[in-house]
């Protein structure tokens, strides 16, 4: 018995071996309120051989969780190396609930894209195939990174461009005049009862995304919150939120806050002093919440494996 004792235990560490050499950990360069930093990913292989394709995995607010690893396995079912970045421990954040300012969105934008250039160069990876997806703060990286004026902001190498954009409920704060997209294919999915970011930012931008000729589906789940695929329900009524500030692009390239008609950046790309904060005094409150959705949770991952079936795996 004590001999069948440690060969169970054998297999075991085995196992687990076996399974520890199928995740890697990568690191890139990001950005921290203008200081470099180190931001850093976990790629989960599949046992697949040759260049794989890839998805990114970029989480939301509350950082990296169970929902994060519960898409990362099934994608590697699927044969699709699951890379599940982290912008908020190398930063030293938990949460960004109730400062979004913690990490600002241009800087978490910038990993999404900082890591396709790292993955780009990796020889596992196949770089015409890689994707992201995102939820909330990422599901706003996710969709940001298929903007042609981000990827040259970001630096990335030309000819190196995300195939496939699936945002779950991201805030559309910020929307170009005339955007230029690289023309990959864009699944939002919204909530319908989403009070933390809404839902009609997206649903117009996606409009004003489609008629510059980019390939956009915007799906809205009646009745789902924000969230729709987590745990369990949560309030917090110190959480800040956006909801109301919408940050439009003039044709003179000036960008306005929609509530509050304030002007915030000038045609010449400065801000304009003192601005953003009057902005944000009209149109930004305090609470959000959201819950799970069990028909949306489940309708949504199925989607998901569809859209990496026939965009990534060319099913």
């Amino acid at each position: 018995m004590r001999r069948l004792a440690l060969a169970g235990l054998a297999l075991l560490l085995l196992a687990g071996g076996a399974e520890a050499q199928q995740r890697e950990t990568i690191s890139f360069q990001g950005r921290q309120k203008g200081q470099p930093v180190t931001v850093t990913a976990e790629i989960w292989w599949p046992a697949k051989a040759g260049p794989v394709p890839a998805m990114v995995i970029h989480h939301g607010s509350g950082g990296v969780g169970e929902r994060e690893a519960r898409f990362a396995r099934e994608m590697v079912a699927m044969g699709v190396a699951a890379v599940v970045v982290d912008s908020f421990k190398p930063r030293g954040v938990s949460s960004t609930v109730t400062d979004q300012s913690a990490v600002t969105g241009q800087d978490f934008n910038l990993d999404a894209l900082a890591v396709l250039t790292a993955l780009g160069a990796n020889p596992r990876i196949d770089r015409s195939r890689i994707g992201i997806m995102g939820f909330s703060k990422g599901g706003t990286s996710s969709l940001m990174a298929a903007h042609e004026a981000q990827i040259a902001a970001a630096g990335v190498p030309a000819g190196l461009r995300y195939a496939l954009h699936v945002p779950f409920y991201p805030a559309c704060n910020n929307q170009y005049y005339r955007p230029q997209t690289t023309r990959a294919p864009i699944y939002m999915l919204l909530g319908g009862a989403d009070s933390y970011v809404g839902f009609e930012p997206c649903q117009s931008y996606g409009d004003i995304l489609r008629a510059g000729g980019a390939t956009v589906q915007v799906k809205v789940f009646p009745n789902a919150m924000h969230g729709f695929d987590g745990g369990s329900p949560y309030t917090n009524p110190r959480g800040e939120n956006y909801s109301k500030c919408v940050f439009q692009q003039q044709p003179d390239r000036s960008w306005v806050e929609r509530t509050s008609g304030v002007m915030t950046m000038g045609a010449d790309g400065r801000p304009v002093q003192g601005a953003l904060a009057k902005a944000f005094a009209a149109c930004r409150t305090l609470g959000v919440s959201g819950g799970p959705n069990d028909a949306a949770a489940k309708q949504s991952m199925e989607d998901v494996k569809g859209y990496v079936k026939r965009h990534l795996l060319g099913g």
